[in-house]
Protein backbone atom coordinates (compact mmCIF):
# COMPACT_ATOMS: atom_id res chain seq x y z
CA UNK A 1 0.00 0.00 0.00
CA UNK A 2 1.68 3.47 -1.11
CA UNK A 3 2.16 5.49 1.79
CA UNK A 4 0.33 8.47 2.99
CA UNK A 5 1.77 11.88 2.47
CA UNK A 6 0.24 15.16 3.26
CA UNK A 7 1.79 18.61 1.63
CA UNK A 8 2.88 21.28 3.04
CA UNK A 9 0.04 24.14 3.99
CA UNK A 10 0.29 27.24 1.92
CA UNK A 11 1.68 30.72 3.39
CA UNK A 12 1.30 34.26 2.31
CA UNK A 13 3.64 34.67 -0.85
CA UNK A 14 3.65 31.74 -1.89
CA UNK A 15 3.84 31.07 -5.14
CA UNK A 16 0.75 28.85 -6.84
CA UNK A 17 -0.03 27.77 -10.16
CA UNK A 18 -3.39 27.62 -11.99
CA UNK A 19 -3.66 24.63 -14.59
CA UNK A 20 -6.55 23.41 -16.93
CA UNK A 21 -6.07 19.79 -17.24
CA UNK A 22 -9.86 20.21 -18.66
CA UNK A 23 -11.75 22.69 -19.75
CA UNK A 24 -10.21 26.24 -20.45
CA UNK A 25 -13.03 28.58 -21.57
CA UNK A 26 -12.33 31.79 -23.08
CA UNK A 27 -12.95 34.09 -20.42
CA UNK A 28 -10.29 35.81 -19.30
CA UNK A 29 -12.51 38.70 -17.46
CA UNK A 30 -13.29 35.66 -14.82
CA UNK A 31 -10.38 33.63 -15.10
CA UNK A 32 -9.26 37.11 -13.41
CA UNK A 33 -11.64 37.44 -10.78
CA UNK A 34 -10.14 33.79 -9.51
CA UNK A 35 -6.61 35.01 -9.61
CA UNK A 36 -8.12 38.15 -7.57
CA UNK A 37 -9.48 35.65 -4.88
CA UNK A 38 -5.96 33.78 -4.96
CA UNK A 39 -4.11 36.83 -4.81
CA UNK A 40 -6.24 38.19 -1.66
CA UNK A 41 -4.98 34.94 0.33
CA UNK A 42 -1.87 36.91 -0.03
CA UNK A 43 -0.67 34.06 -3.26
CA UNK A 44 1.67 35.08 -5.86
CA UNK A 45 -0.46 33.33 -8.92
CA UNK A 46 1.35 31.41 -11.96
CA UNK A 47 -1.20 30.85 -15.35
CA UNK A 48 0.30 27.20 -16.88
CA UNK A 49 0.19 27.29 -20.35
CA UNK A 50 -2.71 25.07 -20.67
CA UNK A 51 -4.68 27.65 -19.65
CA UNK A 52 -3.34 30.24 -21.88
CA UNK A 53 -3.39 27.67 -24.91
CA UNK A 54 -5.41 26.19 -27.07
CA UNK A 55 -8.60 27.18 -25.30
CA UNK A 56 -12.03 25.34 -25.78
CA UNK A 57 -14.19 22.52 -23.81
CA UNK A 58 -13.18 19.40 -25.32
CA UNK A 59 -10.54 18.00 -28.12
CA UNK A 60 -7.85 20.36 -26.53
CA UNK A 61 -4.09 19.05 -26.65
CA UNK A 62 -3.97 16.02 -23.97
CA UNK A 63 -0.36 16.00 -23.87
CA UNK A 64 -0.06 19.91 -23.50
CA UNK A 65 -2.04 19.91 -20.24
CA UNK A 66 -0.71 17.02 -18.93
CA UNK A 67 3.16 18.55 -19.57
CA UNK A 68 1.59 21.33 -17.93
CA UNK A 69 0.64 20.18 -14.81
CA UNK A 70 3.55 17.52 -14.54
CA UNK A 71 5.75 20.55 -14.99
CA UNK A 72 4.28 22.35 -12.21
CA UNK A 73 4.91 19.59 -9.54
CA UNK A 74 8.32 19.64 -10.78
CA UNK A 75 8.88 23.40 -9.95
CA UNK A 76 9.62 23.64 -6.05
CA UNK A 77 9.00 27.34 -6.13
CA UNK A 78 5.67 26.61 -6.76
CA UNK A 79 3.50 25.22 -3.52
CA UNK A 80 -0.06 25.01 -4.65
CA UNK A 81 -1.53 23.78 -7.95
CA UNK A 82 -5.63 24.86 -8.91
CA UNK A 83 -7.70 23.52 -11.88
CA UNK A 84 -8.89 26.15 -13.60
CA UNK A 85 -12.59 24.89 -14.53
CA UNK A 86 -14.07 21.48 -15.02
CA UNK A 87 -15.33 20.18 -17.86
CA UNK A 88 -15.50 16.09 -19.59
CA UNK A 89 -11.75 15.50 -20.63
CA UNK A 90 -9.44 15.44 -17.49
CA UNK A 91 -9.43 11.44 -17.64
CA UNK A 92 -7.36 12.26 -21.02
CA UNK A 93 -4.39 12.84 -18.81
CA UNK A 94 -4.53 9.92 -16.73
CA UNK A 95 -2.45 7.44 -18.72
CA UNK A 96 0.21 10.38 -19.61
CA UNK A 97 1.17 11.24 -16.31
CA UNK A 98 4.41 10.39 -14.66
CA UNK A 99 2.80 9.43 -10.61
CA UNK A 100 6.69 8.74 -9.94
CA UNK A 101 7.58 12.81 -10.51
CA UNK A 102 4.56 13.75 -9.34
CA UNK A 103 5.57 11.75 -5.61
CA UNK A 104 9.09 13.78 -5.55
CA UNK A 105 7.31 16.83 -5.04
CA UNK A 106 4.41 17.17 -3.03
CA UNK A 107 2.05 19.88 -2.96
CA UNK A 108 -1.17 21.20 -2.49
CA UNK A 109 -3.57 20.02 -5.71
CA UNK A 110 -7.47 20.95 -5.79
CA UNK A 111 -9.96 20.80 -8.23
CA UNK A 112 -13.92 19.90 -8.69
CA UNK A 113 -15.71 18.43 -10.79
CA UNK A 114 -14.47 15.99 -13.52
CA UNK A 115 -10.57 17.37 -12.29
CA UNK A 116 -11.43 14.65 -8.96
CA UNK A 117 -10.24 12.17 -11.71
CA UNK A 118 -6.76 13.57 -11.19
CA UNK A 119 -7.21 14.24 -7.88
CA UNK A 120 -8.38 10.23 -6.98
CA UNK A 121 -5.34 9.04 -9.17
CA UNK A 122 -3.00 11.16 -8.29
CA UNK A 123 -3.54 10.45 -4.25
CA UNK A 124 -3.91 6.54 -5.31
CA UNK A 125 -0.75 6.09 -7.61
CA UNK A 126 1.17 8.48 -4.99
CA UNK A 127 -0.51 8.71 -1.82
CA UNK A 128 -0.80 12.55 -2.10
CA UNK A 129 -3.73 13.99 0.26
CA UNK A 130 -5.54 15.73 -2.61
CA UNK A 131 -8.13 18.11 -2.00
CA UNK A 132 -11.58 18.52 -3.99
CA UNK A 133 -12.68 22.10 -3.36
CA UNK A 134 -13.93 24.66 -5.71
CA UNK A 135 -12.18 25.53 -9.06
CA UNK A 136 -10.75 29.05 -9.74
CA UNK A 137 -13.40 29.47 -12.99
CA UNK A 138 -17.12 29.34 -11.92
CA UNK A 139 -15.89 28.59 -7.72
CA UNK A 140 -13.56 30.96 -6.49
CA UNK A 141 -14.09 33.84 -9.48
CA UNK A 142 -17.23 34.41 -7.56
CA UNK A 143 -15.25 35.67 -3.67
CA UNK A 144 -17.45 34.69 -1.77
CA UNK A 145 -16.83 35.36 1.85
CA UNK A 146 -17.63 30.99 3.07
CA UNK A 147 -15.60 30.05 -0.18
CA UNK A 148 -12.62 32.25 1.27
CA UNK A 149 -13.27 30.69 4.84
CA UNK A 150 -13.04 27.42 3.73
CA UNK A 151 -10.33 27.64 1.46
CA UNK A 152 -7.89 29.44 4.49
CA UNK A 153 -8.94 26.71 7.06
CA UNK A 154 -8.35 23.65 4.81
CA UNK A 155 -5.23 25.04 3.17
CA UNK A 156 -2.83 27.59 5.72
CA UNK A 157 -4.12 26.05 8.96
CA UNK A 158 -2.24 22.56 9.49
CA UNK A 159 -5.51 21.74 12.40
CA UNK A 160 -7.81 19.16 11.89
CA UNK A 161 -10.55 20.63 10.18
CA UNK A 162 -13.34 19.59 12.61
CA UNK A 163 -17.28 18.73 11.83
CA UNK A 164 -18.33 19.84 8.90
CA UNK A 165 -21.31 22.77 8.88
CA UNK A 166 -24.18 22.77 6.21
CA UNK A 167 -27.49 21.32 7.26
CA UNK A 168 -26.59 18.56 7.79
CA UNK A 169 -29.30 15.52 7.87
CA UNK A 170 -28.83 11.70 8.41
CA UNK A 171 -30.59 9.65 6.68
CA UNK A 172 -29.33 6.64 7.60
CA UNK A 173 -27.39 6.59 10.88
CA UNK A 174 -25.33 4.48 13.30
CA UNK A 175 -23.07 4.39 15.85
CA UNK A 176 -19.95 6.77 15.03
CA UNK A 177 -16.56 5.48 12.77
CA UNK A 178 -13.65 6.39 11.18
CA UNK A 179 -12.35 6.34 7.95
CA UNK A 180 -10.11 7.86 5.37
CA UNK A 181 -11.88 9.64 2.53
CA UNK A 182 -12.29 9.14 -0.94
CA UNK A 183 -14.21 11.97 -2.48
CA UNK A 184 -15.66 13.03 -5.95
CA UNK A 185 -18.15 13.90 -8.55
CA UNK A 186 -20.49 10.81 -8.48
CA UNK A 187 -20.71 10.09 -12.32
CA UNK A 188 -16.44 11.17 -12.57
CA UNK A 189 -16.24 8.28 -9.94
CA UNK A 190 -18.34 5.89 -11.69
CA UNK A 191 -16.13 6.75 -15.11
CA UNK A 192 -13.06 5.42 -12.75
CA UNK A 193 -14.86 2.01 -11.98
CA UNK A 194 -12.60 -0.67 -13.94
CA UNK A 195 -9.57 1.55 -14.46
CA UNK A 196 -6.02 1.11 -12.66
CA UNK A 197 -6.94 4.76 -11.28
CA UNK A 198 -10.12 4.05 -9.38
CA UNK A 199 -9.79 4.61 -6.02
CA UNK A 200 -9.93 1.70 -2.79
CA UNK A 201 -13.32 2.17 -1.02
CA UNK A 202 -12.88 -0.19 1.93
CA UNK A 203 -12.26 1.09 4.98
CA UNK A 204 -13.50 4.91 3.43
CA UNK A 205 -15.86 7.42 4.02
CA UNK A 206 -17.35 8.53 0.62
CA UNK A 207 -18.14 11.75 -0.30
CA UNK A 208 -19.71 12.84 -3.81
CA UNK A 209 -21.62 15.18 -5.43
CA UNK A 210 -23.21 15.83 -8.32
CA UNK A 211 -25.22 18.88 -11.07
CA UNK A 212 -27.76 18.93 -13.87
CA UNK A 213 -28.71 14.98 -13.36
CA UNK A 214 -31.98 13.43 -13.05
CA UNK A 215 -32.66 11.08 -10.01
CA UNK A 216 -32.67 8.30 -12.57
CA UNK A 217 -29.27 9.27 -13.35
CA UNK A 218 -28.17 9.15 -9.47
CA UNK A 219 -30.03 5.67 -9.21
CA UNK A 220 -27.50 4.73 -12.44
CA UNK A 221 -24.49 5.42 -11.01
CA UNK A 222 -24.91 4.51 -7.35
CA UNK A 223 -25.94 1.27 -8.95
CA UNK A 224 -22.73 0.85 -11.19
CA UNK A 225 -20.40 1.39 -8.07
CA UNK A 226 -22.25 -0.84 -6.11
CA UNK A 227 -21.83 -3.65 -8.48
CA UNK A 228 -18.49 -2.86 -9.11
CA UNK A 229 -17.76 -3.48 -5.40
CA UNK A 230 -17.58 -0.01 -3.94
CA UNK A 231 -19.80 -0.42 -1.37
CA UNK A 232 -18.41 -3.63 0.38
CA UNK A 233 -16.26 -2.51 3.71
CA UNK A 234 -17.45 1.20 2.89
CA UNK A 235 -17.32 2.96 6.43
CA UNK A 236 -20.06 5.60 5.49
CA UNK A 237 -21.06 8.06 2.79
CA UNK A 238 -22.22 11.57 2.75
CA UNK A 239 -23.92 13.23 0.17
CA UNK A 240 -23.24 16.61 -0.96
CA UNK A 241 -25.37 19.11 -2.94
CA UNK A 242 -27.39 17.90 -6.40
CA UNK A 243 -27.29 21.11 -8.07
CA UNK A 244 -30.35 21.14 -10.53
CA UNK A 245 -31.36 17.44 -9.64
CA UNK A 246 -35.00 16.46 -10.82
CA UNK A 247 -36.70 14.02 -8.70
CA UNK A 248 -40.27 14.99 -9.57
CA UNK A 249 -40.04 13.21 -13.23
CA UNK A 250 -39.71 9.78 -11.60
CA UNK A 251 -41.29 10.05 -8.76
CA UNK A 252 -38.23 8.77 -6.96
CA UNK A 253 -36.06 10.66 -4.30
CA UNK A 254 -32.46 10.60 -3.79
CA UNK A 255 -32.84 9.64 -0.40
CA UNK A 256 -35.65 6.46 -1.43
CA UNK A 257 -32.82 5.84 -4.45
CA UNK A 258 -29.75 5.60 -1.78
CA UNK A 259 -31.33 3.78 0.79
CA UNK A 260 -32.65 0.97 -2.02
CA UNK A 261 -29.58 1.49 -3.39
CA UNK A 262 -27.45 0.00 -0.11
CA UNK A 263 -30.16 -2.01 1.41
CA UNK A 264 -28.18 -4.49 3.30
CA UNK A 265 -25.12 -2.41 4.60
CA UNK A 266 -25.47 -1.24 8.02
CA UNK A 267 -23.06 2.26 7.31
CA UNK A 268 -24.15 5.78 7.66
CA UNK A 269 -25.41 7.93 4.80
CA UNK A 270 -25.60 11.55 5.66
CA UNK A 271 -26.74 14.23 3.10
CA UNK A 272 -24.94 17.99 3.24
CA UNK A 273 -25.22 21.15 2.00
CA UNK A 274 -21.44 21.99 2.79
CA UNK A 275 -20.42 20.75 -0.73
CA UNK A 276 -21.35 20.73 -4.39
CA UNK A 277 -21.77 22.64 -7.56
CA UNK A 278 -22.72 26.50 -7.07
CA UNK A 279 -22.72 26.94 -3.49
CA UNK A 280 -19.66 27.85 -1.62
CA UNK A 281 -17.63 24.39 -0.70
CA UNK A 282 -15.82 23.31 1.89
CA UNK A 283 -12.52 21.60 0.93
CA UNK A 284 -12.53 18.32 1.20
CA UNK A 285 -9.04 16.25 1.81
CA UNK A 286 -8.95 13.07 -0.01
CA UNK A 287 -6.76 10.44 2.23
CA UNK A 288 -7.56 11.94 5.70
CA UNK A 289 -8.77 10.36 8.59
CA UNK A 290 -13.02 11.35 9.52
CA UNK A 291 -15.47 9.51 11.32
CA UNK A 292 -19.57 8.93 10.32
CA UNK A 293 -22.42 8.53 12.58
CA UNK A 294 -24.23 10.04 15.69
CA UNK A 295 -26.26 12.52 12.86
CA UNK A 296 -22.35 13.97 11.84
CA UNK A 297 -19.32 13.91 10.04
CA UNK A 298 -16.33 15.40 11.40
CA UNK A 299 -13.27 15.19 9.44
CA UNK A 300 -10.13 14.49 12.07
CA UNK A 301 -7.19 15.46 10.35
CA UNK A 302 -6.07 18.21 8.17
CA UNK A 303 -5.24 17.81 4.47
CA UNK A 304 -2.02 19.63 5.46
CA UNK A 305 1.54 19.47 7.07
CA UNK A 306 2.36 22.67 9.31
CA UNK A 307 5.60 24.10 7.64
Amino acid sequence: MTMRIRPPSLRPRDLVAVVAPSAAPPYDDLIQKGVEFLEAEGLRVRLGESVLKHRGYIGRDRALRARDLERQFADRRVKGIFCLVGGFSAFELLDLLDYARIARSPKIFLGFSDNTSLLNAVHERTGLVTFMGENVLWGLSERRERSREQFARALFDPRPLGRLEGGTEAWRDGPPRSGRTVAGNLWTLVSLAGTPFAPRYRGRVLFWEDVRINVDDVNCALWHLRLAGAFRGLTGMVAGHLEGVDEEEFGLTVRDALLRVSEGEAWPILKTEAFGHRVPSAVIPIGVRARIGGGEVVLEESGVEAR
